[in-house]
């Protein structure tokens, strides 16, 4: 490879289907190469190389990270390799104790210590390759941290991207622990050329925490557009609302299912017509919840699908249900899931967590806003919207403007208006 207009993005998940953190790059990809960018990308080893691409995985060297690493390595390339599972088992098992000895003493993400072996692998290809920027973007902070270390040592312009804020205002792990995430907020705002947010709410919090001043951008991720053909919507017999993606904590179906017991016990006609299809994973508190929700035929819990079937699925729903924790955490960021919904054109119900931002997003897109934590507001959410599925006028959506693309294209703008002259 010759040196050109290449930009070394450093980001610990890449090429793994189901993860929003990889996604958000692995879709970013493409856009970079049409506006005359080659990408060189420097990842941990969760997801397989890329083939299209330049792609250098390294591992992280503590023990916690190695055994996350090899985790995802079991899980997704261990198939019809019985001697790479029993090497990767038998490796975890090893590190098992140091593990424990670790998160004794520092309760943070298990890949924080990967910033070590990227920035010394980071630093030779930045030698070899001559990038115009460094681009990192997570998810963990460790890309951050690499990329530090990379572009003071090698004099070059660093485009921070925090996928999520790093310090926020519900923070349940240690003291510690949030002084160390305080401490990598200050470095990254002081030392990158520009810090990209996905929100702006993340942007002005990080600003008032640490000065940030104009270094500051906010660039929603967006999604692919997506072709939507007017005959694959075929309304049937009970309006569905469609989930797609992880509940866990504060992140469930609580509110939603009470909003509905409610509103049968009202009008127990509406049993027979109002399903809920959860798409993704549960964890034990939303399958215990579902489990006891007294009208047993309303929900279905389909599992997991791939991204493409999700895709497919989401344009033949009746509406999609997003659903935000109920925690500060949510008053500045937006579920990536949003922008995918936002392509599919079906209408969507948000329940909404004290965001003004989501809720201005989804509205003036023609969309539904709840209260996440209000039942009666979900409950008059639902009920109106299932007297538009009676009268046939749940129609399709128009497209979003919140693209790749144009995310791409704002990205480019900033590295180049921070980039050398």
């Amino acid at each position: 490879m010759e040196k050109g207009r290449n930009w070394l993005i450093i980001t610990h998940a890449c090429n793994l289907d189901g993860r929003a953190a990889s996604q958000h790059i692995d879709d970013r990809l493409p856009y970079l190469k049409k506006e005359g960018i080659t990408p060189l990308i420097l990842s941990g080893p969760t997801g397989p190389p890329l083939t299209e691409t330049f792609h250098v995985q390294t591992y992280s060297p503590a023990p916690s990270g190695l055994r996350f690493e090899l985790g995802y390595k079991l899980r997704t390339e261990a198939e019809g390799r019985p001697l790479f599972r029993l090497f990767g088992t038998v490796l975890r098992f090893l590190a098992l104790p140091f593990y424990l000895v670790e998160k004794i003493f520092l309760d943070v993400e298990s890949q924080w210590s990967w910033f070590l072996s990227a920035g010394v692998r980071g630093y030779f290809l930045c030698k070899k390759y001559d990038p115009e920027i460094i681009y990192s973007t997570g998810g963990p902070f460790s890309a951050h941290i690499a990329a530090a270390m990379i572009a003071a040592k090698c004099g070059k312009t660093w485009i921070a991207e925090l996928q999520d804020p790093l310090v926020h205002g519900d923070w349940q792990r240690s003291g510690r622990a949030l002084r160390i995430h305080a401490r990598v907020e200050r470095l990254i705002c002081k030392r990158a050329d520009a810090v990209v947010f996905v929100t702006d709410g993340a942007r002005r919090g990080a600003s008032e925490r640490t000065g940030l001043g104009n270094r500051g951008w906010a660039i929603h991720p967006g999604a692919v557009p997506v072709s939507v053909s007017p005959g694959e919507y075929h309304q049937g017999s009970s309006c569905r609302f469609a989930h797609y993606g992880s509940l866990a904590g504060s992140r469930n179906v609580d509110v939603f299912l009470a909003a509905l017991e409610r509103l049968f016990r009202e009008r127990p006609d509406l049993s027979g017509s109002v399903r809920l299809d959860l798409y993704g994973s549960c964890d034990r508190h939303s399958l215990s919840r579902i489990e006891a929700f007294p009208f047993p035929d309303v929900v279905t819990v389909h599992g997991r699908l791939s991204r493409s079937e999700s895709l497919s699925a989401m344009r033949k729903s009746d509406v999609l249900l997003l659903v935000q924790n109920t925690s500060d955490f949510s008053t500045e960021t937006i579920p990536s899931k949003t922008y995918e919904y936002l392509q599919s054109g079906r209408p969507i119900l948000g329940l909404v967590y004290r965001n003004p931002e989501l809720a201005g997003m989804l509205k003036g897109l023609g969309h539904t806003v709840a209260e996440a934590a209000d039942v009666g507001s979900v409950r008059g959410a639902v009920s109106e919207i299932h007297l538009r599925w009676e009268a046939g006028r749940l129609e399709t959506r128009a497209g979003s403007p919140y693209t790749i693309a144009s995310a791409v294209e704002r990205l480019v703008a900033v590295a180049e208006s921070r980039g050398p002259a």
